[in-house]
């Protein structure tokens, strides 16, 4: 968390003065709530956020079978964290798996999940399950998909909604002698399948499709990885129009003729068509690979990325921002000390910036806010409490606003999955955390992005702390915190009504050897 910081080591009876300029004003998050959902072993995958900033969370977790089978657990929450309606889904059978991977919600604010649902104790096949709920949570249609083959499987990774509130679902499944390849299918609003395009690949060998976008035309993009004819696995990246029509198909074999893994796929303002993912560098291991397309398909610029010591880089997503830049974002690094990397490029695709974060720390996801700032979360190792959820703000320009790290009740595991934006600039992270009886719960954290005051001037005279804090008079309630270890803090002054210039006044302060302060101010 990017807030005013000023450490104090006193040394009694010494007078110490720090009279300091006007620092510049900054962002602070405030944690606006957390909500926690057990079930056993449950575990956040997707979130996203409906037109009145209302948050929806899937995942999967424990259903009430004998043999523990797990379901859809999908959970909607007011803007202000009130729980508005949770709905499971077991597929119809009781000893199963049903596992949710994806959210999207539509113009309506219904909301739309997607994943497979398998019958793993009868040994049956994997099928896409795919549901329809109303924004007031009334299941209003569910869609099966069973795949190419009558005995084969098929698992759903994505799903996309139209400006027509079209739903398109993408994923893999079994082929008739083609081991698997991309399956997507559109339905209409009311849930009945308009279209299913198969794409078998080169040499029929296994295809998956990771991630599906749509565009202003209601054209369908599609992109994963598909067995190549002697390079491993290709990038492969299909175009479809709102009908169904196969537009073009691009496949990607990097430099390394190795295996190559695209994870994530965005479109811009132009109807161009952004990828991106991991892909076998010349004697340099994994790289990210970022290309961009036209909306004809035609590849307009490749940017790789290769981090220090030709270690492992995996871009694992993207996004855009208002002026088609491109932000990824991903892990850098060798197994155990990799950093988060988030390189911005411009729509040119030239890199405008690159940020890492912290040793043992894998990147999940990535949004941009209006006002083009960029949002990463993952997993980041603590030697205090294992892994974290860590989320960091940058500015547009690169600067980091804030970073906030979650650590759940337990201090133990917890792992971002995904990351949203309200209408209001506010972010939502959630994944799954380690409980107070040892299980995985899904973990949803909202972050209320606020400005920070401006400390002005701070003062220690015989033991007793001075702190001004200029509030320019903005709606909201100022909080002033203080820790003797930036671990834990306290709050020790709350003020309702704004004031031009406040003067706090700590008489404790010379009772320890150590004191940080920290002031923010949240609506």
């Amino acid at each position: 968390m990017q807030t005013t910081l000023r450490k104090l080591t006193l040394a009694w009876p010494l007078v110490i003065c720090l009279l300091l300029p006007a620092l510049t004003r900054a962002e602070t998050a405030v944690q606006a709530w957390v909500q926690r959902c057990s079930g056993g072993n449950a575990r956040a995958t997707a979130v996203a956020v409906d037109g009145s900033n209302n948050v929806i969370v899937t995942g999967v977790s424990l259903g009430g079978g004998s043999r523990s089978p797990y379901d859809y657990t999908t959970i909607k929450y007011s803007s202000a964290g009130v729980p508005v309606w949770t709905n499971r889904y077991d597929g119809g059978i009781v000893e199963g798996i049903d596992y949710a991977t994806a959210v999207a919600v539509d113009g309506s604010n219904d909301v739309i999940v997607t994943g497979y649902s398998e019958p793993v104790f009868f040994g049956g096949p994997a099928n896409y399950a795919t549901v329809k709920y109303s924004s007031a949570g009334v299941p209003l249609w569910t869609n099966r998909y069973a795949g190419g083959v009558v005995a084969g499987s098929g698992y759903a990774t994505a799903v996309a909604v139209d400006g027509s509130n079209d739903v398109i679902v993408t994923g893999y499944s079994s082929g008739s002698g083609s081991l698997y390849d991309y399956a997507t299918i559109k339905y209409s609003s009311a849930g009945a399948p308009v279209w299913t395009n198969r794409y078998n690949g080169a040499m029929n060998g296994a295809a998956f499709a990771s991630a599906v976008a749509v565009d202003g035309s209601n054209s369908v993009i599609v992109t994963g990885s598909s067995a190549g004819s002697g390079s491993g696995a290709d990038y492969a990246t299909i175009k479809y129009s709102s009908a169904g029509v196969a537009l073009w198909t691009n496949r990607y074999n990097g430099p390394g003729n190795g295996s190559d893994y695209a994870n994530a796929v965005a479109v811009e303002g132009s109807s161009n068509v952004i990828v991106t993912g991991y892909s076998t560098g010349s004697g340099s291991g994994y790289d990210y690979a970022t290309i961009k397309y036209s909306s004809a398909g035609v590849p307009l610029w490749t940017n790789r990325y290769n981090g220090p010591g030709n270690a492992s880089d995996c871009a694992c997503a993207l996004a855009v921002d208002g002026g088609n830049n491109v932000i990824v974002t991903g892990s850098s690094g060798p197994a155990g000390s990799s950093n988060y990397m988030t390189i911005k490029y411009s729509s040119a695709g030239a890199p405008l910036w690159t940020n890492s974060y912290g040793l043992g720390s894998y990147a999940a996801a990535v949004a941009v806010d209006g006002c083009d700032n960029v949002i990463v979360t993952g997993t980041s190792y603590s030697s205090v409490s294992y892994d974290d959820y860590a989320t960091i703000k940058y500015s547009s320009a690169g600067l980091p606003l804030w970073t906030n790290r979650y650590d759940g009740p337990a201090n133990g595991n917890d792992n971002a999955r995904a990351v949203a934006v309200d209408g209001s600039g506010n972010v939502i992270v959630t994944g799954y955390s380690t409980g107070s009886g040892g299980n995985y719960e899904f973990a949803t954290v909202k972050y209320i992005c606020v400005p920070s005051p401006v400390v002005t001037g701070l003062q220690l005279t015989n033991g007793t702390f001075h702190m001004r804090v200029d509030d320019v008079l903005q709606p909201g309630t100022l909080v002033i915190e203080t820790s003797t270890s930036l671990a834990a803090w306290l709050p020790i002054f709350t003020n309702t009504t704004p004031t031009n210039v406040l003067l706090y006044t700590d008489p404790e302060a010379g009772s320890f050897s150590n004191r940080f302060y920290r002031a923010f101010q949240f609506p």
